[in-house]
Formats: structure tokens, C-alpha cells, sequence
């Protein structure tokens, strides 16, 4: 068996520290069930005992992956205790993601950077919400694609049935479908869209309708908005990346932790940048293309329903991030701004779920874990950071 390289040793190294001070900050936290919270706990006991009941509200895509949890705890909350497995596993997702779909360890680095300090992604957890489960399953769906592996298709499937918003991603598993005869290399694509097809097929035998998740009032005919509203929604989902506060337009009295962008902008903005200038940064044309066009449909499917959600743009956010790492690598002195303005997101979770979720000090370790790195990194290559600082064009 060939050794992994010192480099990618470190990188897993590192990867593993990340998973641990997400592991401390989650821990020492006190879940908080609410919400869709007791739909999901529902299914996934239903599931448990035998029954596929998809008359309980909700897209439980990730909730197939807390069946093992309840059978082995019995908790009333195995749900939550099955998203924050997921949520140690972010890091190694993004790793894994970024590393096979461009060739090098440094991309995976970043990745699981940037995706490590996201909170509102991952400690959202702690009540119940699917985050962690759904950027998982599309980071190992990025993952499994560019690996041309027979698990692409059942982890986007359950990608798209935990918020169907994934369906973003197909773009992209068009460009890495392998060569040769369309039925071979689409086949993944064809089972992740059957594996949706047929959960649609038995909800719609089961309760007469197709259930927009858990907003029991909504249904697959008024779930659709008119072209003002949808006007409306472009306009503010070009306010919520862009900018770090923000508001729910059709009622500011409500505007919550939904309504802001869960990144910093910088990011946002760079992956719009690379993929409006693609031939300074991609080497094969047919990445970008794939990469806005998924940007475009995420966005998109969002724009059609009641109100632009960061929750609901994720898919989208993600494809911008991926697309964000060449442009990082060209131009490193953006590496520091870009980690620097991820930490507003630990501040602004923190002031907003400190009380229900009694979070302690150990919330924060996992930023302090990559600016400790951060800066060592420099130390030790202080010569090279010079050189970068001395011809910043570079």
C-alpha cells in the first residue's frame, strides 16, 4: 500500500483537528430541540421500526442517516445526535470534495477551512435543523462524482431530499460523469433522480399531494410565487451575498439568523470573479460553465418560492465557495481577509443562540485552532510570506 505523502499527512493532521474543535464546541453545548425538529425525530423512529411514513412533514433525506443512531440510543433526540456525528465529518467532507475535484491537497485544505467556519451550517444542530446533514451529503456528492463512484447517485438523491435545492449540483455531475455511452455515464445522475422519483412517487400514494416539507400549509401548486415576488427575491438574494446584515423584506420584524449570508462576502464575490474570468483560472472551460450554471439554478429554484433564505441558498453558496479556490490560490493575500471575515459568523451565533444552547468558551475553538495554524504556518514560512508581501502581484 503506497504511504501518503508528509504533505497530505499534515493535511489529514490538521483536517483532524478541525473535526475536534468542532467536536469540543458541540459537546460542551446543550441541544435544544425546536421546530421541524419533532417532524424529523418522527420519521426517523418511524423508520426505525419498520415504517416509511412520508405522511410526516419534512424532507428527510438526512434523516435516513439517524436510523442507525435511534436503533442504537433509543434517545428521543438521535437526531440531533446523528447531525452532530455529521457535523465532525464537515472537515473530512470538505477535504475530500476540494482535493478530488482539483487534484491537490491545498484546495482540500481550504475547503474544510472555509466549511468549519460556517456555525449557522453546522451548530444549528443543536435544534434539530438539517444543515450538517445537507452540506455533507453535497460535499461527498462533489466528492463521489469527481471519483466517478457508484455512491453518487444515492448521495445526491438523499442530497436533494434533505433540501431540494441540491438539484444545483447536476451541472457539475454532468462535467465529471465518466466517458463513453450516455447510459453508462449518466447513470449515477439517473439513480440520484430516481431515488427522488420514487420517495415522490410513495408520498403522493400515501397522503394524495407532495409535501413541501414541513410547512404543512404549502402545497406543490401554491408553493410558487408571481414574477413581482420573484423580482423581489433576485433583488435581495444579490443583498444577502453581498453584504453581512440583512433583513426579511416581507416582514423586518421577523428577520432572523436565515436572513444574513453564512460565509463571508469575499467569498462570494471571488467565485463570482473566477467564473466571470474563467481562462485566468480554470483550465478546462467546462468547469466554470458547469460551476455558474448550477449558481444560476440554485438561485433560481430559490427565487420561485415565498422568500430568499440563506438556509435555502446553500446549495448555490457551496458551488460559489468551490468555485472561490482557484482564485485563492492565484491571489494568496486574499487567504487572510477571506479567514479574518469568516469569523464574524462565530460572533453573530454566538450573541443569537448563546442562551438556548448554553454555549461555553469551548464554542470557539475551532477558529482559534486555524488561526493558531494559520500562524504558525507563517512562522515557518515566514521567508515566503515575506516574498508575497514584497511582490503582492503575484
Amino acid at each position: 500500500m503506497r504511504r501518503p505523502s508528509r504533505d497530505t499527512a499534515l493535511a489529514w493532521l490538521y483536517v483532524s483537528l478541525l473535526s475536534l474543535g468542532l467536536g469540543a464546541g458541540l459537546l460542551t453545548a446543550v441541544p435544544s430541540p425546536q421546530d421541524d425538529q419533532a417532524y424529523y425525530q418522527q420519521f426517523t423512529e418511524a423508520l426505525a421500526q419498520g415504517r416509511l411514513d412520508l405522511s410526516i412533514p419534512g424532507f428527510h433525506g438526512s434523516d435516513f442517516l439517524a436510523v442507525p443512531w435511534y436503533l442504537l440510543t433509543g434517545s428521543s433526540i438521535a437526531q440531533i445526535y446523528s447531525l452532530i456525528f455529521l457535523c465532525l465529518l464537515l472537515p473530512p467532507a470538505g477535504f475530500l470534495a476540494g482535493k478530488a475535484l482539483y487534484g491537490s491537497d491545498w484546495h482540500g485544505v481550504m475547503l474544510a477551512s472555509i466549511v468549519a467556519l460556517m456555525p449557522f451550517i453546522s451548530f444549528v444542530c443543536l435544534r434539530g435543523w438539517t444543515g450538517p446533514g445537507y452540506w455533507f451529503l453535497m460535499l461527498m456528492t462533489v466528492y463521489a462524482a469527481a471519483k466517478q463512484s457508484r455512491w453518487t447517485g444515492p448521495l445526491w438523491g438523499l442530497s436533494i431530499l434533505t433540501k431540494p435545492f441540491a438539484v444545483a449540483l447536476l451541472p457539475l455531475l454532468v462535467y465529471l460523469a465518466p466517458k463513453g455511452k450516455p447510459a453508462q455515464r449518466y447513470a449515477a445522475i439517473g439513480f440520484g433522480l430516481a431515488i427522488v422519483a420514487g420517495y415522490l412517487l410513495i408520498q403522493i400514494a400515501q397522503t394524495g399531494h407532495i409535501l413541501v416539507g414541513a410547512h404543512t400549509e404549502v402545497t406543490q401548486t401554491s408553493v410558487w410565487q408571481g414574477p413581482a415576488r420573484i423580482l423581489l427575491n433576485l433583488a435581495h438574494s444579490l443583498q444577502i451575498l453581498f453584504s453581512v446584515h440583512n433583513y426579511y423584506f416581507p416582514d423586518p420584524a421577523l428577520t432572523g439568523p436565515g436572513n444574513m449570508l453564512h460565509t463571508t462576502p469575499l467569498l462570494i464575490f471571488l467565485g463570482l470573479f473566477g467564473l466571470l474570468a474563467p481562462n485566468r483560472y480554470f483550465t478546462n472551460k467546462q468547469l466554470p460553465r458547469a460551476l455558474l450554471l448550477g449558481a444560476l439554478i440554485g438561485l433560481g429554484m430559490n427565487a420561485l418560492l415565498d422568500h430568499m433564505d440563506h438556509f435555502y441558498m446553500e446549495a448555490a453558496v457551496l458551488i460559489f465557495i468551490l468555485a472561490s479556490l482557484p482564485i485563492l490560490r492565484a491571489h494568496r493575500l486574499w487567504i487572510p481577509l477571506v479567514l479574518a471575515t469568516l469569523h464574524f459568523q462565530w460572533f453573530y451565533f454566538y450573541l443569537q443562540y448563546r442562551p438556548g444552547f448554553q454555549l461555553t468558551s469551548y464554542f470557539f475553538l475551532t477558529p482559534l485552532i486555524i488561526d493558531a495554524c494559520f500562524l504558525v504556518w507563517c512562522v515557518g514560512n515566514r521567508r515566503d510570506v515575506w516574498n508575497l508581501l514584497k511582490f503582492s502581484d503575484e
